[in-house]
């Protein structure tokens, strides 16, 4: 009897602190999380791979956390694995480049430890681009979610601002005064940069591409801040939103998904607000955020969600759901400010400004948990205006 029972005990602790793990595991996946412990073969491609987790609202990344993701390197190509029973699966991944290859690893990953809780896929389809005073003139750069290769794709040491990526992510659109007066430009990061629209006499926003290449643009050319639609090389602009009077400003217009309505900031300077339109053009509606000060909406690529920067003692960001009716400030635990964010390709994460009073810089905003992550290094000078690609299936 006391073999049986001396055999016993061990099993019982064993079993209990089964149990223990068993309801840690079960009490993070109702808080919306996941521990995650990476073991990779390649430290170079181990550190891309844990810094874009890091990134994710979802993830605690831990020595031995929940689930132990093993990945294994050959050449560009990775086997992406976990065997805790909960987490289980297994993925082949291959890249063009190293970069690349972490990309598509780390999202294995969210799909594969992250199916309990829904998780998209993040890092491979989203490409950012921004402005730079690295070189103390406003350039355009672009990066990735690992920003192992950022790459400066201006260097005009004039004012180039305001970048919005083509529709199929292979040209960014930006604003500088190349002739004297602004312009659109286009650029690939190869050779001079292509012009879209020159010699505007008065001010223009940022040039936005719609899902079928359309461009949808503010311009005070007749004298008042419009609503301009044009094709993909500006040409045919047709104004389809007239300011209502010399107070009233538009700006910021950014496309729905399906290309069938627009969303911008219009009102007076001091009290802007958001607005609803037909990209045909037409009437406009104002959206009810609850900010007197609401501005840079921009369209969630996978759901009916807006994001916007409001302002009331600070600037920081809020999700209105269109299909809900409903509007949620984001709970960004920082207390610095967050301004002109854009959706990321899993339509949960956001790339943002956030700024203190003497530098700005880009950061990652999980707009569920609110978890705030630099992105960009002080290298880099201020950094702003962060326009995200994200890739249509």
């Amino acid at each position: 009897m006391r073999l049986l029972l001396a055999a016993f005990i061990p099993f019982l602790a064993l079993a209990q602190g089964n149990v223990v793990v068993t309801d840690a595991v079960d009490a993070e996946l109702q808080r919306g999380q996941v521990s995650v412990s990476v073991v990779c073969d390649d430290r170079s491609l181990g550190d891309l791979v844990q810094f874009a987790l890091s990134l994710h609202g979802a993830v605690r990344l831990q020595p031995n956390g929940a689930a132990r993701v093993v990945i294994s390197r050959q050449g560009v190509s990775a086997t992406v694995a976990c065997d805790v029973a909960r987490f289980a699966f297994q993925k082949e991944v291959r890249g063009r480049d190293e970069e690349e290859l972490a990309l598509l690893a780390a999202d294995a990953v969210i799909a594969g430890v992250g199916r309990a809780l829904r998780l998209r896929p993040l890092y491979a389809g989203t490409k950012v681009a921004f402005t730079s005073r690295g070189t103390g003139h406003d350039e355009i750069c672009k990066t990735t979610l690992v920003r192992a290769r950022t790459l400066r794709l201006t260097s005009y040491r004039n004012t180039s601002i305001a970048p919005r990526w083509s529709h199929d992510g292979t040209r960014i659109n930006f604003i500088a005064s190349l002739d004297g007066f602004p312009g659109l430009y286009t650029t690939n990061g190869v050779g001079a940069p292509r012009a879209l629209l020159t010699g505007v006499r008065g001010a223009i926003g940022a040039a936005s591409s719609g899902p079928d290449g359309r461009l949808v643009f503010v311009s005070s050319n007749k004298g008042t801040m419009d609503v301009y639609v044009a094709d993909a090389n500006a040409k045919g602009a047709r104004r389809v939103i007239t300011a209502s009077g010399s107070q009233t400003v538009n700006a910021d217009p950014a496309w729905s998904p399906d290309g069938a309505r627009l969303a911008l900031t219009s009102g007076p300077t001091g009290r802007p607000g958001i607005y609803l339109a037909s990209s045909a053009g037409g009437a406009t509606s104002r959206l009810s955020t609850g900010y007197s000060y609401a501005t840079e909406p921009r369209w969630n690529p996978v759901e009916n969600k807006l994001v916007f920067t409001f302002q009331s003692g600070r600037l920081g960001l809020a999700v209105a759901d269109l299909a809900a009716g409903t509007v949620q400030e984001v709970p960004a635990a920082s207390a610095f400010d967050l301004s002109h964010a854009s959706w990321c390709a899993d339509g949960r994460h956001v790339v943002a400004t956030q700024a203190s009073r003497s530098s700005s810089w880009l950061a990652v905003v999980d707009t569920v948990t609110g978890k705030v992550t630099r992105l960009t290094p002080s290298q880099l000078g201020d950094c702003s205006q962060p326009d995200c690609w994200t890739r249509r299936d």
